[in-house]
């Protein structure tokens, strides 16, 4: 019992020393850890709401960032569309001006004519009529020179063998008695007459007319003993002979001299003093 007595005043008078210190010597006790506490709280308490306020601000941001992105992904997607249509069409072009050069190799020429049609080549080959008519031309107009030889009025009764019932005679129309009228003073001016063709005459046939122009370059020579006049030269006689009535006759003559003497004269009544 008195152990437990002592005990228990040892630890009231433990409690009461440091009361009695602290009034008897003016001591105060340094300030608690739990007092700072409080003291420190209102320096921490401001900054508080920062880290709260700062995800509602900037909420904005990023959906403006966002937008923005998503904006610029469009337009480089509109960008990358619009190049490669581009370049779509650019290799399209590309490709049809290869096609069309591959035509344009293979392709015959437009002057071809297709297998159907082919007839129609025939035109560009010469007529198979040609060579004769040709012949039958030039022999015509030999005999016709020999003709403008004969004295007196020999030319003018050859005429009807040679002619039809018209003719163009140097540039004018006009019946086969007339033509012969012509010839008559033409021989009565010039009653010596000697006409000698100089080399091979040039005969060219058309199908469409069914006649033959010959061309034949001849000396000649013309006089009149009553009158003293004498003509002589080189002359070109152009004659067009016409198939179209199953006989051959003269349609159209006409002449020119090439050189000549003192005084003209041509064939058939033109020239001559």
């Amino acid at each position: 019992m008195r152990p437990l007595l002592a005990t228990t005043a040892l630890a009231l008078l433990a409690l009461s020393l440091p009361a009695v210190a602290q009034q008897g010597a003016g001591w105060v006790d340094p300030p608690a850890k739990a007092a700072d506490a409080p003291a420190a709280k209102p320096a921490v308490k401001p900054a508080e709401p920062a880290p709260a306020a700062q995800p509602e601000a900037a909420a904005p941001a990023r959906r403006e960032t966002r937008s923005a992105t998503v904006d610029a992904s469009r337009a480089a997607r509109g960008t990358r569309r619009a190049g490669e249509e581009r370049q779509a069409r650019r290799q399209a072009a590309r490709e049809a001006e290869m096609r069309s050069q591959r035509s344009a190799r293979v392709a015959p020429p437009v002057f071809s004519v297709p297998p159907r049609e082919a007839p129609s080549m025939a035109r560009s080959e010469p007529d198979p009529r040609f060579s004769e008519w040709a012949g039958t031309a030039q022999r015509l107009s030999e005999a016709y020179l020999d003709s403008v030889s004969s004295p007196g009025d020999g030319m003018a009764a050859a005429a009807p063998r040679f002619y039809g019932s018209t003719v163009r005679f140097h540039g004018r129309t006009m019946s086969l008695a007339a033509l012969m009228a012509e010839k008559r003073r033409f021989s009565r001016r010039w009653p010596e007459r000697r006409y000698e063709p100089q080399g091979e005459p040039k005969v060219s046939c058309n199908a469409a007319t069914q006649s033959c122009l010959v061309r034949t370059v001849h000396a000649f020579s013309a006089g009149s003993p009553g009158r003293g006049a004498r003509s002589q030269g080189v002359a070109e006689l152009m004659l067009t002979v016409s198939f179209a009535s199953g006989r051959p006759i003269i349609v159209e003559e006409s002449s020119r001299v090439l050189r000549r003497g003192a005084l003209s004269a041509s064939i058939g009544g033109r020239g001559g003093a």
